[in-house]
């Protein structure tokens, strides 16, 4: 069976597996995680954390998140937040929306906000 390969056109990150990162990254657009980031983030786009990414933070700030992997932080700040049956959270969450897939481990806190990109604004 032929693996479906992974478009990443429209992703401005990308950070591989085997590929570890210290410091803080802005992203205007969307950015991938295969491999491992530790500092704070902020991704204007989506954010995607596949099996086996790990991301240790004290801030995390996207417009959407979608986490297979592994996240660390003390505040993750979304509009969308989506959690698969892999994915490892601990910290507290703010965001409108969460999706959590069955299997999924959260721990820590979750709120309602407004869109973390137009709270920068006020």
């Amino acid at each position: 069976m032929l693996k479906k390969k992974k478009d990443f056109s429209s992703v401005e990150l990308y950070i591989g597996k085997g590929t570890r990162v210290k410091g803080n990254l802005e992203v205007e657009g969307s950015a991938v995680i295969e491999g491992s980031v530790e500092g704070n983030l902020n991704v204007k786009g989506e954010l995607v954390i596949e099996k086996g990414g790990e991301i240790r933070s004290k801030d995390i700030k996207v417009g959407n998140l979608v986490c297979s992997g592994k996240v660390l932080t003390e505040t993750l700040t979304g509009n969308r937040c989506e959690f698969k049956s892999s994915g490892e959270f601990s910290g507290n969450i703010k965001c409108k929306i969460l999706v959590v897939e069955e299997g999924a481990k959260i721990e820590g806190n979750i709120s309602n906000t407004v869109d973390v990109h137009t709270q920068d604004k006020a």
